[in-house]
């Protein structure tokens, strides 16, 4: 097997509270309105990723952690 023509993806853990979830969605959020759509595909990926992360882990009434709506 050649590795040099095949991209090596490491995964990376981390732990966040629930407040800095909701932080970094809104910090995605605004990334995602500053540069349009350059970037909305991997914003959408990483905050889809952090909500599924949320609803898994944490009690249903506390899973209610959501992407900023337009407007906010």
């Amino acid at each position: 097997m050649n590795l040099d023509n095949q991209v090596r993806m490491n995964e990376i853990k981390i732990t966040l509270q629930e407040n800095e979830a909701n932080a970094l969605l809104q910090i995605i959020d605004i990334a995602v309105k500053a540069q349009g759509l350059q970037i909305a595909e991997a914003g959408s990926f990483l905050a889809t990723k952090i909500q599924e992360q949320a609803k898994s882990q944490l009690p249903q009434a506390e899973a209610e952690v959501e992407a900023p709506t337009e407007g906010e």
